[in-house]
Formats: C-alpha cells, sequence, structure tokens
C-alpha cells in the first residue's frame, strides 16, 4: 500500500493521533485507542507512517543554515520561527 492510498481524512487522523501521543497528559486509554485505529484498517498505519516521516524530515530543518535568505526579512522570520518551535518540541 502507498501514501497514495491514504485519504486526506486518514492523514487528518494520523497528525491528529501523532500530537496526542506526544502530549504530556497521553493516558493508557489513548494508547489503547491508538492501537485500535492501527488494527482497524492497513491504511491507517501508513498514514501513521508517514507522519513520522514528515516529523522526522522536519526536524533537519533546525540545522540547517538559512544565511542567505535573511534579505527575505519574511521568510526569515518564518524560518525562525519554525526553529523555535521545533526546538521548543523537541524539548
Amino acid at each position: 500500500m502507498a501514501a497514495k492510498d491514504v485519504t486526506d481524512a486518514m492523514a487528518d487522523r494520523a497528525i491528529e493521533w501523532f500530537a496526542r501521543l506526544r502530549a504530556d497528559d497521553v493516558g493508557e486509554a489513548d494508547r489503547y485507542n491508538f492501537v485500535e485505529w492501527l488494527r482497524e484498517d492497513r491504511s491507517h498505519q501508513v498514514a501513521f507512517i508517514e507522519i513520522l516521516n514528515l516529523w522526522e524530515d522536519l526536524a533537519v530543518v533546525k540545522t540547517l543554515d538559512f544565511e542567505e535568505v535573511r534579505p527575505f526579512v519574511t521568510l526569515w522570520d518564518e524560518k525562525e520561527k519554525a526553529r523555535g518551535r521545533l526546538v521548543d518540541l523537541a524539548g
């Protein structure tokens, strides 16, 4: 099964699960419900793996040097905000 078989709704749900599982107040019921969601359909597993891959790819952003975009103020500001969010989320 390929990522192209994952619907937008499944991807959205995978994102919700990803965020929920990273929450400070995630509980056993959440984990149980997540596993049940994964068991419901193979495409759910594919959707979640896609989100994991995306997260891993985004983590690279904080290590990149974007000095060449400094003259583009809006882009630079957004890059700095993204770097801060990634650091906050990882920390």
